[in-house]
């Protein structure tokens, strides 16, 4: 079955009009989708007498048809076809499988329709858009994909190839809103370490929570402790003034610093490098002092240490 060029029609005043097929087919795509003539100039970014007069047939033909078709999410080709391939008049085709095309359509629906905004934003023309929108084109610039997906936030592989999610987990220009740190206390000071000799140093310790103000640092170990350093023997790792803070209740891996105190009163600062056959392999934080071992009951205590805290970081109670 064919359709003829023109299908006459009578307007409200009564006079014979003639409306091309490309009229006929505008007036239903855009009926379907319940659109007024202004609503789809406005979608299209035309003038609602370019509409008028395609619809009408005193216009055949129009540059914005590219732009017309990728509002109404048809082709050029079927608005301007005189063959009715489905049997049906004016029946408006699905845009196929999936592909570039559905993938293109999915962002103009997100720019309301506009290609002029997609084409803008791609850096790119009206012609191109249309061609990806209507298979023409099988594949889009790695360039334009990049400018699409920062101007919409769509994955440019998933534009590109298909692939992965349709959206960016986080787009370069999105407005900046950190994740606050919540949860955490103000570490208590328990004692002073007097650094002395050979990296080790003798501490004064009071109970958890009775000492000497407080650092401020975040901690989400409820037991975690500082020790306020004095002297120059571990540094450059620790200087004098600063403070040690200390997370009991954390899990200890190889290359983790530690706070070691032995049964024999000596307490370090070391780097742990593992645990074999009942003895701890400690390296120092100063290479000056080598590394040490210690079998486990020689050990009173090894805790993490999370934190080299500045003397700024000292508040009171």
């Amino acid at each position: 079955m064919y359709l003829d060029v023109n299908t006459t029609v009578v307007d409200s005043s009564g006079t014979i009009q003639y409306m091309s097929n490309i009229g006929k087919r505008l007036i239903e795509a855009r009926t379907k989708l319940g659109w007024s003539q202004q609503d789809l100039a406005g979608r299209a970014g035309v003038s609602q007498g370019t509409i008028g007069h395609l619809e009408s047939g005193r216009n055949k033909s129009s540059t914005a048809l590219p732009k017309i078709a990728a509002a109404l999410g048809v082709t050029v080709e079927w608005l301007t076809s005189t063959s009715d391939q489905t049997g049906k008049s004016g029946s408006i085709p699905a845009m196929g499988a999936s592909g570039l095309a559905d993938r293109i359509k999915s962002i103009i629906d997100e720019a309301e329709g506009n290609i002029s905004k997609v084409s803008a934003a791609a850096g790119t023309t009206d012609e191109e858009v249309a061609g990806w929108l209507s298979g023409k084109t099988q594949q889009i610039g790695v360039d334009q994909a990049v400018a699409l997906q920062e101007a919409f936030g769509v994955n440019s592989v998933w534009l590109m190839l298909g692939k992965g999610s349709r959206k960016t987990a986080v787009r370069y220009n999105d407005e900046y809103e950190p994740i606050p740190v919540t949860g955490w206390r103000g570490v208590p000071v328990v004692g002073m370490a007097q650094l002395g000799d050979n990296g080790f140093w003798a501490d004064v310790e009071y109970p958890v929570g009775h000492g000497d103000g407080f650092v401020d640092v975040p901690s989400k170990d409820k037991d975690a402790y500082a020790l306020r350093c004095k002297g120059d023997s571990m540094r450059p790792r620790i200087k004098d003034g600063e403070f040690v803070v200390v997370e009991p209740n954390h899990e200890i891996e190889p290359g983790d610093e530690v706070l070691v105190k032995s049964r024999d009163g000596r307490v370090m600062v070391k780097e742990f490098m593992y645990r074999r056959a009942g003895r701890v392999h400690l390296m120092s934080t100063n290479e000056v002092h080598g590394t040490l071992a210690f079998a486990d009951s020689e050990i009173e205590k090894m805790h993490f240490v999370g934190w080299i805290a500045k003397p700024s970081a000292w508040r009171p109670d």
